[in-house]
């Protein structure tokens, strides 16, 4: 009898666990405030969102109004100036792309950067776009539901509210960027394509006591009151009751057609190049990338040897150079620098390992050598 509870106990746990991946998978579009795209662009680029704001046009170029930085909107289909409304798109960071990237063909980011660039391409969170976008009329309800938390906070904050939505814990499934940390039971409530923090009570009552940190414990549907709180990027509630809830009798599911994957990383310069016969020896070697990459995944797959013995009568050190690797994200450039000058008149070789891979949609970079040899 034992034996058989155990093995129940086992499917329920992995039954759990596909309820909570099964979860995981809603909308790729993210209901969020401008001022958290501005604080935290990492974690929306590349992303569709849906904000609130109102947009203006000034010349060639459409801007969301009141921004700390500049996010520039290029429409899918130009807007009727509607009140009320949403606005849908693409979220990048220009300083995280390149200016020929073939994703953007269509698109002409010269009067963005004529405009808030002075003509240069921008370095990171520092100018951002919305493309693909379009406007939806959307009223915000009088009672808010998480959705309109999420993406109007401002108009609801110090109120007293009950909202209900999925149990996602401590953020395990990336649903926000940031943590507000106001204690170790905080957990994160979400519904279709919205999400909100919630602290003050751990969450447990009646029939049901969950851990923020265990993934076995999500999906299900809480019911939540309490008072809103919005500071700059962060929204929470303070709750002051939890209980089970739930569904809704329709919860919009929207389907998207995923966007073509970005070209693999490549390797587009270095210095010294491929072949070169007389390289610096007290020079550090510069490898650039075509892409951001994960400087992470950089760290132990890098490996530098001497593939040729030194001229006689000095005979070749047995050990390869020691070396140390530093990733420039500016460029995507990784540079190594040596403890010693190099070896004269030896041949060279730096090898990138299988596993480096790129940053937001981790492309493996895959082998990659460069052979060169030193001078005097």
């Amino acid at each position: 009898m034992l034996k058989v509870l155990r093995v129940l106990a086992v499917i329920g746990a992995v039954l759990a666990i596909g309820l909570s991946v099964a979860n995981a998978q809603q909308s790729s579009r993210v209901a969020t405030t401008v001022e958290s795209l501005v604080a935290t662009p990492l974690f929306f680029h590349g992303k569709q969102v849906v904000v609130r704001r109102e947009a203006t046009e000034a010349g060639p170029v459409w801007r969301l109004a009141n921004t700390s930085k500049p996010i520039f909107v290029f429409w899918k289909e130009r807007p009727s100036l509607a009140t009320d409304s949403e606005i849908r798109g693409e979220f990048w960071d220009l300083g995280r792309l390149q200016r020929d990237d073939s994703r953007f063909t269509g698109i002409d980011f010269t009067p963005v950067v004529e405009t808030a660039g002075h003509g240069q391409w921008p370095g990171r969170d520092q100018i951002f776009v919305l493309t693909n976008a379009i406007m939806v009329e959307s009223a915000l309800p009088t009672e808010p539901t998480l959705r309109a938390v999420a993406i109007a906070p401002d108009k609801y904050a110090g109120r007293s509210i009950s909202v209900s939505g999925r149990f996602r814990g401590a953020n395990l499934f990336g649903d926000l960027p940031e943590a507000v940390g106001k204690s170790r039971w905080d957990f994160v409530l979400q519904s279709a394509d919205a999400a909100v923090w919630v602290t003050g009570l751990r969450p447990r009552g009646k029939n049901f006591d969950l851990d923020p940190h265990a993934r076995v414990d999500t999906g299900k549907w809480l019911q939540v009151t309490g008072t809103l709180r919005h500071d700059g990027p962060q929204t929470w509630i303070e709750a002051t009751t939890v209980a089970l809830g739930q569904a809704p009798t329709e919860v919009p599911i929207e389907i998207t057609v995923p966007r073509p994957p970005e070209p693999p990383p490549t390797v587009v310069f270095t210095a010294p190049i491929a072949g070169e016969a007389d390289a610096d020896r007290t020079s550090p070697i510069r490898i650039q990338f075509s892409r951001d990459m994960d400087p992470r995944t950089i760290r132990d797959h890098v490996r530098v040897a001497y593939t040729s013995p030194a001229p006689p009568p000095a005979g070749a050190p047995a050990t390869p150079p020691n070396f140390t690797v530093r990733y420039n994200e500016g460029n995507h450039a990784l540079e190594i620098k040596f403890a010693e000058p190099l070896d004269r008149y030896r041949g060279v070789q730096v090898t990138l390992l299988d596993g480096i891979l790129s940053n937001i949609d981790n492309q493996p970079l895959g082998g990659w050598t460069l052979t060169f040899n030193t001078g005097g």
